[in-house]
């Protein structure tokens, strides 16, 4: 194991179990250290935002600590509310069904259910791809202002229906927020569409996306309003167990 990391975990557990801010010397006793290491390592906990300093120049843990936490928390109780909901949905509109959450500018499957289909869109659990290029993501891009900002255009392409320009990708948008989910028409992989929903949690804050999607001759035409208004309300349902009193208002 790293030493440096061991006692920078070792000062970050003892300053949680303490209820008072710790000098250096009385950090350095407790955890067998010099007030040397101690000092330098809290300093670099400092920098990071891991620990906080009191005007007495004694330290305490920050918020972080609980920002990363609650991150977690809230990432099991997305997985552990929408596993039926996934599935339920798969067999309803017999299309592979994902369940997606944002980082940074890519989304992330966290889980799926794939349908009998004979031409069905797969993926493995954990893969990433580009949120400006797949359903979940846009749904992600249409509702979270904060996450479109930081898109740089123009985007890359990676089919020839790939939406590249600010101007088009405003236009999705638009169409996701006026009708409650978003498109994919085959802008990830050729004739493979999907349509996704937005993700509530119980901040009112897009925590990720649900996406039916398979071949383009099942999900385009009429059958994308059908479809459409099924994952918006399964999104629905899983904001509304994870806490959002809005869930299903776009």
């Amino acid at each position: 194991m790293d030493k440096t990391v061991v006692k920078a975990l070792s000062i970050l557990e003892t300053l949680s179990n303490s209820d008072r801010p710790r000098g250096v010397t009385e950090l350095a006793a407790e955890v067998d250290m010099t007030k040397a290491n101690v000092h330098r390592l809290l300093r670099t906990l400092l920098a990071l935002g891991y620990v906080s300093q009191n005007e007495a120049s004694a330290y305490q843990l920050s918020l972080k600590m609980w920002e990363l936490g609650s991150r977690r928390v809230a990432g099991l109780d997305l997985l552990d509310v929408a596993k039926p909901v996934v599935r339920q949905l798969c067999a309803q509109v017999n299309e592979s069904v994902q369940l997606l959450v944002p980082e940074k500018l890519s989304v992330v499957c966290v889980d799926k259910a794939e349908s009998a289909q004979p031409l069905r869109a797969t993926t493995v659990v954990g893969s990433r791809v580009p949120i400006h290029a797949v359903s979940g993501g846009k749904a992600v891009l249409a509702f979270s202002p904060e996450v479109a900002a930081a898109l740089a255009y123009p985007l890359e392409a990676y089919t020839s229906s790939t939406i590249t320009s600010q101007a088009a990708m405003e236009d999705e948008m638009a169409y996701a927020r006026k009708h409650g989910y978003a498109i994919n028409r085959g802008e990830w992989r050729p004739g493979i569409w999907g349509i996704a929903a937005p993700i509530y949690n119980a901040q009112s804050k897009v925590t990720g996306a649900i996406c039916v999607w398979g071949a383009e001759t099942r999900m385009s035409g009429e059958a994308t309003a059908r479809l459409g208004a099924c994952v918006a309300a399964a999104a629905a349902r899983i904001s509304g167990d994870l806490g959002c009193v809005n869930a299903g208002v776009t």
